[in-house]
């Protein structure tokens, strides 16, 4: 069966997609910052001790992300799914005032960009030799319909669209990139979800937003190499 690293495996899409993934019988690799407080990772330890592992890792520390690697050894990584982000304050609300036009937070933003973006580099550039060592060969870039510039008709959230843009940006670099190791790597959209980021209003359970991701990771071929797609598998628009 496969082996999945998912970052920000604590809460949200990242818990839900460790949850599905052992519900089928992969082995998953649930890194977050802080295990020792991931109860929720730790409850699923107790019922599936042979292909859950637990790591911890700060997406943000170059540190904490070669530690990793030492600790994974070599390790075959079927599916990496960079999931670790933050969408800062109220990143949905177009009113959110560290994120709209005129009351900018500068340090919130480098921040982001630091989780959101850089983060995502430090643990693809780190383990691209572990996903070259697989069967599947797959890298998942969690991104957002808000990045998508051509469906940008409202503004705001200036700080969360621009670092899932530059995100996706990333995720056609890297695809170039790893092309020839016959890695395919692919932005995909989660859909507006009922997390602690997207709130109670969002369209999508987590549950439901995690089972169309799978669906759309399950079918992915060398093909969708460098594109970006949305939960129900439709191509979005850069």
């Amino acid at each position: 069966m496969s082996t999945i690293l998912i970052t920000g495996a604590n809460r949200g899409i990242g818990l839900e997609h460790t949850k599905q993934a052992l519900d089928a019988g992969e082995t998953v690799i649930a890194t977050c910052r802080k295990p020792e407080e991931a109860t929720e990772l730790a409850s699923l330890a107790e019922k599936h001790a042979s292909n859950l592992k637990i790591e911890e890792l700060d997406v943000t520390c170059c540190e904490s992300v070669c530690a990793l690697v030492g600790r994974l050894d070599g390790a075959a990584i079927d599916v990496l799914i960079n999931n670790a982000g933050t969408a800062g304050d109220k990143s949905w609300d177009p009113d959110a005032d560290k994120q709209s036009l005129g009351s900018i937070d500068y340090g919130q933003w480098r921040w982001i960009l630091d989780v959101n973006l850089l983060g995502a580099m430090r643990v693809t550039e780190a383990l691209a030799e572990n996903v070259a060592a697989s069967d599947k060969k797959q890298i998942i870039m969690i991104s957002s319909g808000l990045a998508s510039i051509a469906h940008n008709t409202m503004g705001g959230s200036h700080l969360y669209r621009t670092s899932k843009a530059a995100l996706n940006m990333l995720a056609k670099g890297v695809a170039n990139d790893l092309a020839d190791r016959g890695i395919t790597t692919v932005a995909l959209s989660p859909g507006w979800t009922k997390t602690d980021m997207g709130g109670e209003a969002a369209h999508w359970t987590v549950e439901d937003s995690v089972t169309h991701q799978r669906h759309v990771i399950a079918g992915l071929s060398f093909a969708d190499n460098g594109k970006f797609y949305e939960l129900q598998g439709d191509e979005v628009p850069w």
